[in-house]
């Protein structure tokens, strides 16, 4: 008798561990459905309200805007946040693009910048100039020069290429001819 007492009672724990380790599995696998579904909501919510990265590098730059009469080359600083290098150069064109402070009038900002790509040191930037977003001859040089100085502060960046429309042209904006690539 006392023999199938500790038989029952060894059968009774062994269920315990068996319904235990059971529950633990289960419990384990609703947490990683949860985590899934966690990280899915981030994804969604990371395409609606971009999240900050506290990862991403800092930096302060330059970007060369111009005066309200085109005249002369107007230094203003920004503060861009990438990870790589492609990200860096697509920040820094943003950046050139936006309204300056003061007086100061961005010279790219009607341009449409289709792909850029950094690949040994080269850029190479396609461009769309829709409407309104070609200067004339002044206009055209300080718009090239500006995007020179502010890329080749960058020590990677050792040549640009622009293209328009993804084909190398022979002038930007009609005026003044363009090197392909323009080295720094």
């Amino acid at each position: 008798m006392s023999h199938t007492r500790t038989t029952i009672g060894l059968l009774l724990v062994g269920a315990m561990l068996i319904g235990a380790a059971s529950g633990c599995g289960s419990k384990s696998k609703s947490d990683e459905k949860a985590v899934a579904t966690d990280n899915q909501a981030v994804v969604s919510a990371g395409q609606s309200e971009p999240q900050v990265d506290a990862s991403k590098q800092k930096q302060t730059i330059h970007v060369y805007l111009t005066d309200e009469d085109l005249t002369v080359l107007v230094d203003q600083s920004r503060e861009i946040e990438y990870d790589t290098d492609q990200e860096k150069i697509s920040a820094a064109l943003e950046a050139l693009q936006s309204q300056g402070e003061g007086n100061a009038v961005s010279l790219w900002s009607k341009v449409e910048v289709l792909s850029s790509a950094i690949k040994d040191g080269a850029v190479t930037i396609n461009l769309h100039l829709p409407e309104g977003s070609r200067l004339g001859a002044p206009g055209e040089v300080m718009a090239i020069e500006s995007l020179k100085k502010t890329l080749f502060q960058f020590d990677d960046v050792q040549s640009i290429e622009l293209l328009v429309d993804g084909e190398a042209v022979d002038s930007l904006m009609g005026h003044e001819e363009l090197p392909h690539p323009i080295v720094k």
